[in-house]
């Protein structure tokens, strides 16, 4: 008759149940490491690993995670993180309501991931929008970063100029103690004509080649169709612009190009006039930050995600319980 294994202190992995629990006390509870274990018990560091993960198994030991951090969205993230597929999402609060409030915390938050995942030598491009202007504020960094800031696309006409591509890139610069470059160049120009001269000049050309290099995007995420929309502030862009983006079905503007709900940017004339990284280039940089707030922008967030050029997304709780919900409509 065949005995349980059990009955003879034994394991389903055939590991000596005493032997289990002795190296998870040595592990969790004295705090030695697996070498120390694996010489103690004379053993081998792989046997102490496996040892170690047996007892999880077996329920010899159990590990729980204690979230102390309050107004948490964390399942929220998790859940958008799979429905989406993206790397990581970030949710601040947005029970305020308050405008300036969400861009701010929406610029910390960012602020406080650029400082975690850059690396040296790395190139980071950026776009333009008042709440990417707000993040250099939020930086705090001591030590010299040899990284690269630069603009992905031009110029939004001569106002605020603390909210163009350049000037964001400049700060940024400034606070991880990198370097930056500057493109001297409109967003859009009045034809594709004159996008012609601008983009043979060798210094743009140059430049372009530098935004293929890109190994960051951090961008913001624009609505078009808001009346509030910078857009027309910037003189680039007419009321009969807007309307005719409408009515072709604009549902984003990102890095200055306009795509649809399923993300596509094909039909919309206005793109072959901006000066930046195009769409396709922006898909193959290998980290995307999207970063947006308000839940007029939650199907142009969506469109971002959809056409691809959003892996990680920062953004508030409200509208991130409303691009789920939309989601599901599609």
């Amino acid at each position: 008759m065949k005995k349980n294994s059990r009955m003879v202190g034994m394991s389903k992995n055939n590991y000596d149940i005493r032997l289990m629990v002795k190296c998870a006390q040595m592990y969790y509870d004295e705090g030695l490491n697996q070498g120390e274990i694996a010489e103690k018990l004379q053993i081998s560091k792989s046997s102490v690993s496996r040892i170690l993960s047996s007892a999880r198994n077996e329920n010899i030991v159990k590990i729980s995670v204690v979230n102390p951090i309050k107004n948490q969205y964390i399942d929220l993230e998790k859940q958008m993180e799979r429905k989406f597929k993206l790397k990581e999402v970030i949710i601040v609060d947005s029970m305020t309501n308050e405008p300036e409030e969400i861009k701010r915390e929406l610029a910390r938050a960012a602020a406080e991931y650029l400082k975690r995942v850059i690396k040296d030598d790395q190139i980071i491009g950026v776009t333009w929008g008042t709440t990417l202007s707000k993040i250099p504020e939020y930086v705090k960094n001591d030590r010299r970063n040899k990284v690269t800031f630069i603009p992905l696309v031009g110029g939004v006409g001569e106002t605020n100029i603390e909210i163009h591509s350049n000037s964001i890139a400049l700060e940024l610069s400034k606070k991880f103690k990198g370097e930056s470059r500057m493109l001297y160049a409109p967003s859009i120009v009045d034809n594709e004509d004159r996008k012609e001269i601008f983009i043979h000049d060798k210094n743009i050309q140059a430049f372009f080649e530098l935004m293929k290099k890109a190994d960051i995007a951090l961008m913001g995420i624009g609505f078009p169709l808001l009346n509030t929309s910078t857009l027309i502030e910037s003189g680039y862009f007419t009321l009969d612009d807007i309307e005719d983006l409408e009515r072709q079905g604009a549902t984003a503007d990102i890095c200055s190009m306009f795509i649809d709900k399923y993300g596509s940017g094909d039909k919309f004339e206005l793109n072959k006039r901006i000066i930046g990284i195009s769409l396709e280039s922006l898909k193959k940089v290998p980290l995307k930050i999207g970063v947006a707030g308000y839940i007029e922008k939650k199907k142009a967030i969506l469109a971002s995600i959809a056409g691809g050029y959003v892996d990680v997304l920062i953004v508030d709780s409200k509208t991130a319980e409303a691009v789920l919900d939309l989601s599901y409509a599609f």
